[in-house]
């Protein structure tokens, strides 16, 4: 089963973390993304580590 999608705005209230922290663990490849035209979608759980 795949795991759940979301816009990064709502995995950072799941995390309870800021949209900008979240914008930053993409940038560093920390959590997986993929882009979809103009929005980035967050892959939970998508933590490497």
């Amino acid at each position: 089963m795949n795991p759940p999608i979301y816009m990064q705005a709502a995995f950072a209230a799941l995390a309870g973390v800021s949209v900008d922290t979240v914008a930053g663990w993409v940038r560093t490849g920390a959590i997986e993304s993929v882009k979809l035209g103009k929005t980035r979608l967050v892959r939970f759980p998508g933590v490497n580590q």
